[in-house]
């Protein structure tokens, strides 16, 4: 499943390379990423649970100057392009927020330890572990280029 995505999305995030290519070529700079609710230059982020319960996804990430793999303990309440915050749910072994939609930000469960593996086009992919045992929730950002996949969870140990 995976695999279908990543070339779903990839044909269409090759042709905004190339057109922000030729916009520095023509003016000498890049045009600035897109970090609102909807799908950038890049593409959309997304959520993917991969794991044997359940995770959430929330639609905007609300702190700047992050990047795909940084994490907060602020619950993320923002809107963003009049796009009020909003969540969804990962059903386990599969679960996948809307595609063509946004989703900036996965949440790890208070109390559970999260794999996450990150899935970047034109990047090499990279796995972080957050472990929240004994811990509030935390709040982790997708890019707008990245696919977060739940690889595993658990409570009493670290995946």
């Amino acid at each position: 499943m995976m695999m279908i995505k990543r070339f779903a999305n990839g044909r269409g995030r090759a042709v905004a390379v190339v057109a922000a290519m030729a916009f520095a070529a023509v003016t000498g700079s890049a045009p600035a990423a897109y970090a609102g609710a909807s799908c950038g230059t890049l593409g959309c982020s997304s959520s993917v649970n991969d794991s044997a319960l359940g995770a959430t996804a929330y639609k905007n990430w609300c702190l700047s100057g992050s990047s795909t793999g940084d994490w907060t303990t602020s619950q993320p309440t923002c809107s963003s392009d009049g796009v009020a915050q909003k969540t969804y749910y990962l059903s386990a072994y599969g679960g996948h927020t809307p595609y063509s939609e946004d989703w900036d930000t996965l949440r790890v469960d208070a109390g559970y330890c999260y794999k996450v593996k990150f899935v970047i086009d034109w990047e090499p992919d990279f796995t972080k572990i957050y472990d929240r045992r004994g811990n509030s929730a935390a709040w982790v950002k997708a890019a707008d280029n990245a696919d977060a996949h739940v690889v595993d969870q658990g409570y009493s140990s670290c995946p």
